[in-house]
C-alpha cells in the first residue's frame, strides 16, 4: 500500500512536499506538484482515516445535483449504485464539482480533498471536457449514461434508439401520421438516440417531420403540460394525434394536462412515455413506455468501480457497457383518430 513517506523516497522529495501537494499547497514549485500527482495516480495513493483505509466513492455531477422534477432515474441509480457498494461494505457521497472545487486545485486533489477513492460520473453533452480531464489526471471514474470513445473512459449506458425505433414503429401502425415529439432540450446521447429513432422511423414511412411537431423541453411535469396546451392551440387538422415523451414526468404532465382540457387517453390522444424505473405501473391508463432500468446502471457501475479499486490495478480495458431497454406497450396508445371526428362527438 503506498503512503506519503513511500511516495517521497520514490520521487526523492520530503515527506512534507508531498503532503503539501495533496493539500494543494502553493509553496510548491509546479514541476514537482505535476510529478508528486502523477505519482499519486499511479500509485493509487489515498490518505487514511485514523488506521483505517477508507472506502468511499462519489456520485459526482459536474454542476449541480439534477433536480427531482426530472423523475425516476437519480433516484433509481442512486438506489443501484448503493446496491452495488453495499456488496462491497463501500460508502457513498454526493459531489457537486462545480460547487466544491477550487479553481486552483487538480480533480486529483478535490478528489483527495473529499476523502473519495472513485467516481461515478454523471454529465451531459455540455460538460463532458470535465469528464476527459478527470479521466487524463487517472482518477478511478466510471461515466453512467453518456458515451466516450476515449480509450481512458469507462462508461455505462443504455440503448435508447432500437426499443425508442420500436415505439415510433407501434404509433404509426395505429394510423398516426402526425406524432409530436417532447424531447429534454439538453441534449445526451439517450435523448439524441430517441431524437434519431423519432426522425428514422418517419423516413421509413415516408413521412416528412414536421419541425411543429418538435417540442424541446425541460424534462419536468410542467412542461408535458405545455405540449398539450401547444398541440390544443393549432388548427384541428395540423394537430398531432399522439405523442412521444422521452421524459418520465413529461409523460405524467401530457396526462394529466389532456384530462384537465377534456382529453381521453388513448381514445383522444396516445401516448408514449419513458420509465426508468416502475413509473408507468402506477399510472391509469397503465402506460406505454420505453423502459430502462436505471438501477442496474447504477449497479454495474459500482461493481465495476470497487473491483477496479480492490484489485489495486492501475491500468487496463476500459468498461464498455450498454444495457438494452425494452418497449412495452399498456393502456395509452389506441388507434389514431382525426381531430375533426372528435370534435363532431
Amino acid at each position: 500500500m503506498a503512503s506519503v513517506r513511500a511516495l517521497a523516497r520514490q520521487l526523492s522529495v520530503s515527506p512534507a512536499t508531498v503532503s503539501r501537494v495533496i493539500n494543494n499547497h502553493p509553496d510548491v514549485d509546479e514541476a514537482t506538484r505535476q510529478r508528486v500527482l502523477e505519482a499519486i495516480n499511479e500509485a493509487g495513493y489515498f490518505p487514511p482515516t485514523g488506521r483505517l483505509q477508507t472506502n468511499v466513492l462519489a456520485l459526482a455531477y459536474p454542476d449541480d445535483p439534477v433536480k427531482t422534477e426530472y423523475g425516476s432515474f437519480e433516484p433509481a441509480l442512486l438506489a443501484g449504485i448503493m446496491r452495488g457498494l453495499d456488496e462491497h461494505q463501500f460508502d457513498l457521497k454526493l459531489v457537486s464539482i462545480r460547487r466544491d472545487k477550487s479553481p486552483d486545485e487538480t480533480f486529483t486533489q478535490f478528489f483527495l480533498r473529499k476523502g473519495v477513492r472513485g467516481v461515478v460520473l454523471r454529465v451531459f453533452r455540455h460538460n463532458r471536457n470535465i469528464i476527459t480531464r478527470i479521466a487524463a489526471e487517472g482518477v478511478p471514474c466510471v461515466v453512467v449514461a453518456e458515451e466516450f470513445s476515449e480509450p481512458n473512459i469507462s462508461s455505462i449506458r443504455a440503448d435508447s434508439y432500437s426499443s425508442s425505433r420500436r415505439a415510433m414503429e407501434h404509433l404509426l401502425s395505429l394510423g398516426h401520421k402526425r406524432v409530436a415529439l417532447a424531447i429534454h432540450h439538453i441534449a445526451d446521447s439517450d435523448h439524441l438516440d430517441r431524437r434519431r429513432a423519432y426522425d428514422d422511423a418517419l423516413a421509413s414511412a415516408g413521412l416528412l417531420i414536421d419541425p411543429m411537431l418538435i417540442f424541446e423541453v425541460s424534462a419536468g411535469f410542467a412542461a408535458g403540460e405545455q405540449v398539450v396546451d401547444s398541440l390544443l392551440s393549432m388548427q384541428a387538422k395540423h394537430r398531432p394525434t399522439s405523442v412521444f415523451a422521452t421524459n418520465p414526468m413529461t409523460a405524467l404532465g401530457v396526462m394529466r394536462r389532456a384530462q384537465e382540457r377534456g382529453l381521453s387517453i388513448p381514445r383522444d390522444l396516445s401516448l408514449v412515455g419513458m420509465d426508468d424505473s416502475d413509473t408507468r405501473l402506477h399510472t391509469w391508463p397503465r402506460m406505454t413506455a420505453v423502459c430502462q432500468d436505471a438501477g442496474q446502471l447504477g449497479y454495474e457501475a459500482a461493481s465495476w468501480l470497487v473491483g477496479r479499486i480492490a484489485s489495486g490495478a492501475k491500468q487496463g480495458p476500459a468498461l464498455r457497457r450498454m444495457l438494452r431497454t425494452t418497449f412495452e406497450v399498456n393502456g395509452t396508445t389506441g388507434a389514431a383518430r382525426a381531430w375533426a371526428a372528435q370534435r363532431d362527438e
